[in-house]
């Protein structure tokens, strides 16, 4: 064999992968005795440990191999988020949107908090990183949306933006719950004061105000709920039609119908709509003595304005919190070692109108929008492509050499090589891998020499052997930086060339060995390779 390919498919973003050759794991502390947060974890660390005394020398493997289950599940805890995978899997996020992220954000915070105990103790960590890096960016966009207006008296402060790159999972997790719960009291603490406003003709009548006041109880309690971390009511179901048998409706009917009405409006509600709502109800309060037949018509008015009214308030809101997430991935800067990143000023400026009113953008202009996060998460894509291969290529055993030609392509020099042959990897135009088998040209003498043609002829056939088996681990390493990729190779002449700069000079030196990188626990290939040499 003297070259390979493969088509790549990239089917999960691990979280320490940087396109600068920056490993986080080597900025962390060592795991043993390492006192973690109560995950869990911790606990089956003793014990497994604890056991050893108990049980004498028999069971000595049993508990290393536990041991060692307990350091893979802890590893990915203390990994800290990449700038480069952090940057993908924000700007996927970005191509569908916010409504993605509904159903996970809107859970407790303190479930948040639970869920990051069970994934961790996970033997595969990247959904939850992914899950967390999202929750992230969906914060930080609701902040950007309640920062567009101006703060009210008794206001909380708004939180700061939450950062995930380069923070361990654990506190990650703490900050995103923490966030979540400040968020909630200010979006509870400005809705709940857009409720209390009264109508102006009744602040001075004490019974009117009275009146009011118990209409807007449920929803202050909705509100308290939510910003203790439980959930607004549901909007109510369309109403079925009435017919002229209904008993005639009292004041309280209108109070408890018109109080649930208000308690079921979503959080961004105008205060302008509700005061429409507000007048439907008093219209209903003062026909039950005068005209009771035209209760029920006041009641589904207001209903039908909540309803509508509902609608534009969530569908302008989501249309921010997308904006505000857009304009974080087009304007946020190239993660390091990537190549700058496409412009998009006409997207952006679309986004940024987006989110100054509210309006969600035309089908033109949310292609316009596409097109550019689509050309970012290529390139985002691309450069994770590279940099994972790149990982999967340093873990080809040890006393072995790196050398980065460009940004596409290096090359690796087993030591047993002794600097004279070399595989170089590369990712084509197309997304396809490629490995060769490479040594420098024969000088003009070496190659008048029958014999020394021979025996260099002799030495490629044997480094192609061994070629082979190096890219058949390289499929396997690669599935544990999220890439599949299943390689083809075909025989034919080692091609010659100049290696990447540095790759054999290092040969010369008094180590000849690159220390090897700390690896992340191994786990299970998601598929078996069609040849499976080991």
């Amino acid at each position: 064999m003297s070259s390979a390919y493969a088509g790549t498919d990239l089917f999960a973003v691990m979280p320490d992968v940087s396109a600068s050759g920056v490993d986080p794991t080597l900025a962390q502390p060592d795991v043993v005795g390492l006192q973690m947060p109560d995950t869990g974890v911790s606990d089956l660390a003793h014990s497994a440990t604890g056991h050893v005394d108990a049980v004498g020398h028999a069971v000595d493997h049993m508990v290393d191999e536990a041991a060692q289950q307990v350091h893979d599940m802890i590893v990915p805890a203390l990994i800290g988020l990449a700038d480069l995978s952090g940057a993908l899997l924000v700007t996927r996020l970005a191509l569908r949107g916010t409504m993605a992220l509904a159903a996970f954000n809107n859970k407790v915070a303190v479930e948040q908090e639970a869920m990051a105990r069970r994934q961790m103790s996970l033997e595969d960590g990247s959904e939850c990183w992914r899950r967390a890096a999202e929750t992230a960016a969906g914060l930080n966009a609701r902040i950007t949306v309640l920062g567009l207006d101006p703060a009210g008296p008794g206001d909380p402060p708004l939180p700061a933006p939450v950062q995930p790159v380069g923070v361990p999972l654990d506190l990650l997790w703490k900050r995103l719950a923490e966030t979540e719960r400040a968020l909630r009291r200010v979006e509870a603490q400005r809705a709940a004061r857009a409720t209390a406003r009264l109508p102006f003709q009744h602040r001075e009548d004490p019974e009117r105000a009275d009146w009011y006041d118990r209409l807007r109880e449920q929803r202050r309690r909705a509100l308290k709920t939510y910003a203790a971390g439980g959930e607004l009511p549901a909007p109510a179901a369309a109403r079925p039609p009435r017919t002229d048998q209904e008993p005639a409706l009292t004041e309280e009917d209108v109070l408890r119908e018109g109080a649930e009405l208000l308690a079921r409006l979503p959080l961004a509600f105008t205060s302008e709509s509700r005061e429409l709502i507000d007048d439907c109800l008093l219209e209903a309060r003062r026909a039950v003595g005068r005209r009771p037949r035209a209760v029920r018509r006041y009641l589904d008015e207001a209903a039908l304005i909540a309803h509508k009214e509902s609608e534009r308030a969530e569908r302008a809101e989501t249309a921010r919190r997308d904006a505000a997430l857009r304009l974080q991935v087009l304007r946020a800067g190239a993660p390091e070692g990537v190549d700058p990143l496409p412009e998009a000023p006409a997207a952006v400026g679309i986004l940024d109108r987006v989110l100054r009113d509210g309006v969600p953008a035309s089908k033109e202009e949310e292609r316009t929008v596409q097109q550019a996060l689509a050309a970012r998460s290529a390139a985002l894509h691309r450069a994770y492509l590279v940099a994972a291969l790149r990982r999967a290529s340093e873990q080809w055993g040890d006393g072995t050499v790196h050398a980065r030609a460009d940004a596409e392509h290096w090359d690796f020099a087993p030591a047993a090589w002794g600097g004279h042959y070399w595989l170089r990897v590369r990712l084509t135009a197309t997304g396809q891998a490629r490995v060769l088998t490479m040594r420098r040209p024969l000088t003009a003498r070496e190659a008048a020499d029958p014999v020394t043609v021979a025996r260099w002829q002799a030495l490629d056939a044997e480094r192609c052997t061994e070629s082979a088996a190096y890219v058949d681990e390289l499929g396997l390493l690669s599935e544990e930086e999220g890439v599949r990729a299943e390689f083809t190779w075909t025989e034919s002449q080692v091609l010659t060339g100049e290696p990447a700069p540095g790759l054999t000079d290092s040969f010369r030196g008094e180590s000849t060995a690159r220390p090897a990188r700390t690896r992340r626990p191994r786990r299970q290939p998601q598929h078996r390779h069609r040849d499976d040499r080991r």
